[in-house]
């Protein structure tokens, strides 16, 4: 398994310890700024790093508690995994208490540990009381559950407990994708003397390397990656989940405004028009409303806009909706992205939500067949969800039946798709196919396996029938589409068809006494001439069993060995004199009787007869009277 790397951050009101505590769990003072001494708060993000018992070190974020420094915090609860709600045990929760816990909700920030600070101040009495309280306020919300750790900062009592209750919390997390393109959002960005631009921030997505060479967004400002630093220490690369400062080289720090994101060039889009999936808070005092301004925050940035309510005339507290949010600036974003919103005066968190994706413009209010196609891409990564539904292939119609999208939508997704190698096309009556990479591969591996197993348990067959194998696989694929997929198959070699049958492109050879048994019975054919055995007399000479004869009989005549004629076989080379001789008579004579017939080959009625109405089928002769007559004479 890969390593995980993980961000633990806190969250609190102000003055309730967290910077203390992060001290006590790392002998880091995250306080960096002189005005953050003299008043004793956080104003600006902190960071530090831990070691935890098992011996992982993972980074840790100090977030202000201020209620001015709310836009902070935001920008700090990018990326956690883990956050550590510091609540005092003096005070209980407070007003920044609460709006924390509603932008971690908003977040989806679910993994937290509420860490009771300043036990040392109550009694136990009052410890459980505050305890009861905090639970009060979660319940019933997702946080609901969430441990509780005491401790006091001051006098470290409960600081190795709370470390080893991280240590268990953290790998349950999902860690981030360390393949994939480099997202991070900067926090902070600064010139240094002698090494010039700075930034830092924690990396969502990617690696980023020495030497590698990235862009800022939104702007599209080209850097160069000079070095790197991880929890204080130059590395030659970075990994998704960690705390990184970067120097880099193509930038100057003024050109760089904070909330920016550094980023895979051209990985992810940039726009100012976004469509939402927007929550108010049950705790909201008014509605959110069409047209209101408001504070967007998404990752570290913070950027002005105004809600464009898609199907409501307001979203009332404790109510959601889809939207769009026009900004004054745009952002880096991408579906499925979390924000919160913030009321532009009086500062206030009123809501929040996911990001849908970016949008070319402004949408029409109150039109169905955009919020249907809001509603499906709320339910998750509407690429994937394409992909999902092409575990089968299908028309372009077809699946367009399945989605709202029209095809200028629908055709955009597949193109993607295609274009990360995530899409195959096959083809049906001139018209396209399509199926999910993924599924076809998995539909080619069962169908291969299930062509081999039978071709082994069943080698004289040289082959599964088509409809036995289509049965085998459980498919209910109509006629018209299993037998296109098949001879697109053929066509791309990843099987073969011969007639009504599919073989591996592989077929293995047949075994030595089955050999054998075949030689015997060409053999014994070959002797016969015109008065050949029947199938029971051939397994009884050549060791057959009665059961496996038929097989034998099959093959033969499927290799051009044996031909069938009214159920009795004779040697094809027996069948060609036969043709031969009684084209040559006719040829001469004109005409031929059955007697003639069994003079002729040397054999009985019983065979003579049958034979001559094979050849009939074939136009070699036709019947006149009791004669035979050359067919293209009659």
């Amino acid at each position: 398994m890969a390593h995980r790397n993980y961000l633990v951050g806190t969250a609190g009101h102000i003055d309730h310890g967290k910077t203390e505590l992060i001290r006590a769990l790392s002998g880091i003072d995250t306080d960096r700024l002189k005005e953050e001494k003299q008043r004793g708060i956080s104003i600006e993000l902190g960071f530090a790093h831990m070691i935890l018992p098992s011996g992982r070190e993972v980074g840790i974020v100090d977030v202000p508690g201020h209620e001015r420094f709310v836009r902070q915090m935001l920008a700090g609860a990018s990326g956690m995994d883990l956050v550590l709600l510091v609540i005092a045990a003096d005070e209980g929760i407070k007003p920044q208490t609460r709006e924390h816990l509603e932008i971690l909700k908003l977040l989806e920030i679910s993994n937290i540990i509420i860490v009771l600070n300043k036990i040392d101040l109550v009694d136990q009495d009052w410890k459980n009381f505050i305890a009861t309280e905090i639970r009060g306020e979660l319940e019933g919300t997702t946080l609901a559950g969430s441990p509780f750790s005491p401790v006091s900062a001051l006098t470290k009592q409960g600081i190795p407990e709370l470390l080893a209750r991280i240590d268990d919390m953290l790998p349950i997390v999902e860690g981030m994708k360390t393949g994939g393109p480099v997202r991070m959002p900067l926090d902070r960005i600064f010139s240094l003397k002698g090494f010039g631009t700075v930034v830092t921030g924690t990396l969502g997505s990617g690696t980023v390397r020495t030497g590698q060479e990235l862009a800022i967004e939104p702007g599209r400002v080209m850097v160069r990656v000079r070095s790197i630093q991880v929890h204080g220490k130059i590395v030659p690369a970075a990994f998704a989940g960690q705390r990184v400062a970067i120097n880099l080289a193509g930038a100057e720090a003024a050109e760089i405004s904070k909330g920016a994101v550094i980023v895979s060039p051209a990985a992810f889009q940039v726009g100012n028009i976004l469509d939402l999936a927007v929550q108010n808070l049950p705790e909201a005092e008014k509605a959110i409303r069409q047209r209101q301004r408001l504070r967007f925050h998404i990752g570290t940035a913070e950027v002005i806009g105004r809600i464009h309510l898609l199907e409501n005339t307001e979203i009332l507290p404790g109510q959601s909706g889809y939207a769009q949010i026009l900004l004054e600036s745009p952002v880096l974003t991408a579906a499925g992205d979390r924000f919160v919103l913030r009321s532009y005066s009086p500062l206030q968190t009123v809501g929040g939500g996911k990001v849908l994706g970016i949008a070319a413009a402004k949408k029409k209010r109150f039109k169905e067949e955009l919020l249907v196609q809001m509603r499906w891409q709320d339910r998750g990564d509407t690429l994937k969800l394409v992909e999902i539904e092409l575990t089968a292939p299908q028309t372009l119609a077809e699946l367009s039946q399945k989605f709202p999208f029209d095809k200028s939508l629908l055709s955009p997704l597949l193109a993607k798709l295609l274009a990360s190698d995530r899409l195959e096309i096959w083809r049906e009556d001139g018209a396209d196919l399509y199926w999910a990479k993924g599924a076809a591969e998995r539909w080619r591996s069962e169908l291969l396996t299930l062509i081999e197993d039978y071709q082994r348990e069943f080698p004289l067959r040289q082959g599964i029938g088509r409809e036995e194998l289509k049965e085998k696989m459980g498919l209910l694929w109509n006629h018209h589409r299993w037998q296109s997929i098949l001879e697109f198959g053929n066509m791309q070699k990843y099987f073969k068809l011969a007639g009504g049958k599919v073989r591996a492109n592989n077929s293995p050879g047949l075994p030595p006494e089955i050999l054998e048994k075949l030689d015997c019975l060409k053999k014994y054919w070959d002797e016969a001439g015109f008065r050949p055995p029947d199938l029971e007399a051939g397994a009884r000479k050549c060791a057959i069993s009665a059961a496996e004869i038929t097989a034998y009989a099959q093959y033969l005549g499927e290799q051009n060995e044996w031909v069938s004629v009214s159920g009795v076989y004779f040697a094809a080379r027996i069948m060609a004199d036969a043709r031969n001789s009684l084209e040559q008579h006719l040829q001469e004579y004109g005409e031929i009787s059955v007697a003639e017939v069994r003079e002729l080959w040397q054999t009985s009625r019983r065979y003579a007869v049958p034979l001559l109405e094979y050849f009939d089928q074939q136009h070699l002769t036709r019947r006149r009277g009791d004669k035979r007559i050359l067919y293209k004479k009659a």
